[in-house]
């Protein structure tokens, strides 16, 4: 086991074992929020893979276990945060950190109108405020392709979040933070490839289909969109690779896959 437990309103704090680990490293740091959706997790893992970053903070609403035994996990701590309406009392905890990484989404079909308003906008953007006050350099949103800010403020079913996603990216870019990579991939293959995903959400239907048009229009998958892995190692790279300066920058599905060649 990595992780000690801890209050909800503390970090949770590395073993002892964690704490040797990381004095041999010396690198970046990031925030992963989202960590236990598909791409998250491969965000993390794509983390503690890479000798860049020494030290990575998720920040989960409950304690979860997916992540303790993966390859690497000696640079991850937890910071429990049970209400994201609460991000912003985390600006002492990660002033000064390198990068943010944000994979926050609802799924419309299952959580409805509200939660795709609440999540997937009003918590995207305060993890983009949260980023700016802390003097974040750094910050990665997965959005998805077609995400379109323009659509009319009537538009209904998945139109409603198409025009949600937009609107979180671009108040998303508009922000003081010198390095912003809004991701808008196709169809995310791969959702449950991580090393532990018991906390991934299942979409049903839809990761069936997803399952038998990996399968059986393999010629068509990189057209169509892309795998989780390939997609995080991509965002990870990019931000430790991205140097000084400003850059702001959507990269759609062909571009992130330009990123991997």
């Amino acid at each position: 086991q990595v992780f000690s437990r801890a209050r909800a309103d503390a970090p949770v704090v590395p073993s002892a074992a964690a704490c040797r680990c990381r004095h041999l490293l010396a690198g970046m740091r990031a925030v992963v929020l989202g960590a236990t959706s598909s791409v998250g997790h491969a965000i993390v893992e794509a983390l503690v893979a890479s000798d860049a970053w020494d030290g990575i903070t998720l920040v989960v609403r409950k304690q979860t276990e997916d992540f303790s035994m993966i390859t690497g996990a000696c640079k991850i701590s937890l910071r429990i945060l049970p209400n994201l309406d609460d991000l912003g009392t985390l600006d002492a905890e990660l002033s000064g950190f390198d990068a943010l990484f944000c994979s926050l989404g609802a799924y419309m079909k299952l959580d409805g109108i509200d939660a795709v308003q609440k999540v997937d906008f009003d918590y995207v953007v305060a993890a983009a405020s949260l980023a700016e006050r802390c003097g974040i350099g750094s910050f990665s949103l997965v959005s998805v392709g077609g995400a379109d800010a323009g659509l009319p403020e009537d538009a209904q079913g998945y139109k409603f979040y198409l025009r949600t996603k937009g609107r979180a990216d671009k108040a998303v870019l508009e922000k003081s933070i010198p390095r912003v990579y809004v991701y808008r991939p196709g169809i995310l293959f791969g959702r449950f490839s991580s090393q532990a995903s018991a906390s991934t959400r299942s979409k049903g239907n839809w990761d069936k289909f997803v399952g038998g048009f990996s399968c059986c229009c393999c010629c068509l998958t990189k057209t169509a969109g892309i795998h989780v892995k390939r997609l995080a190692e991509a965002m990870v790279v990019k931000a430790e690779k991205a140097g000084a300066g400003s850059c702001k920058v959507i990269i759609d599905n062909a571009g992130i896959h330009a990123m991997c060649a």
